[in-house]
């Protein structure tokens, strides 16, 4: 065990003082289940496997750093959110060896079905009750996300809803990470400082960035090591399950 480090990976210090959990909605609270986004880039001419679109999810988030991702032009590309998502979900697929002539004819065929049970929908086990802990000891629980206006919905659908006090979804607040602002909106909802909060989250271009700006400390959720050996000074941490645990004990 590292030192300064407890059994479950939670450094003391980054939770100490923390009463306020913020959690990036993808990979963080609900992950992105790789194999379907196969299945589903399969139906339109592209075979690939889960295995080999986790391995390039990480290549999509070191680009994300950098501006890089992939953008082409395609259908609902202008509603809340689309635009970021399909860079995103773009990139994964080429950087699995998909044409890049190919995303828009994928992303416009992803996008209903992504509409209907978003791609992210896979809950860690114990998350649920861990959150439940935080709030009954006093705690504020609240989603920071940049998203498709559509999270809320999902997360009543999944049956979690009720474990979060709230949802800042960036396309109905009308910012996105890493602005500092979203960060400043969720402190506001509870009368938060921002030493009060702590940010969970999986992207470095988005989430360490924006709640550093906002004063928040941050840590990584990294559980497929896309960041390994890089951004050493952001501190990792197992899941937001730990984390919620970790601030009970």
């Amino acid at each position: 065990m590292a030192p300064g480090v407890d059994a479950a990976g939670i450094d003391p210090d980054l939770i100490r003082g923390v009463d306020t959990l913020f959690l990036d909605a993808g990979n963080t609270v609900i992950f992105l289940e790789h194999a379907r986004l196969a299945l589903l880039a399969g139906e339109v001419g592209f075979a690939t496997t889960g295995d080999a679109l986790v391995a390039s999810e990480g290549v999509a988030k070191r680009l994300a750093e950098t501006g890089a991702l992939v953008d082409v032009a395609w259908a609902n590309a202008d509603r809340p959110g689309a635009r970021g998502w399909g860079r995103m979900v773009a990139t994964i697929l080429v950087e699995a060896g998909m044409p890049r002539e190919l995303a828009p004819r994928v992303l416009e065929h992803v996008w209903p079905v992504h509409c209907a049970l978003n791609l992210w929908c896979a809950v860690p086990a114990g998350l649920g009750a861990a959150l439940d802990g935080l709030r009954a000891r006093g705690g504020r629980v609240v989603v920071v996300s940049n998203s498709e206006g559509m999270l809320d919905r999902l997360f009543v659908d999944l049956g979690i809803r009720a474990h979060f006090d709230a949802i800042v979804d960036s396309a109905l607040v009308g910012v996105e990470k890493p602005d500092p602002r979203i960060f400043e909106h969720a402190l506001r909802l509870y009368g938060k400082r921002p030493d009060q909060a702590l940010h969970l989250g999986d992207m470095v271009a988005t989430d360490i960035r924006g709640a550093r700006a906002a004063g928040v400390r941050t840590a990584l959720v990294d559980p497929f090591a896309h960041v390994a050996g890089r951004h050493l000074d952001v501190p990792r941490v197992p899941g937001a399950r730990e984390v919620a645990e970790a601030l009970l004990r």
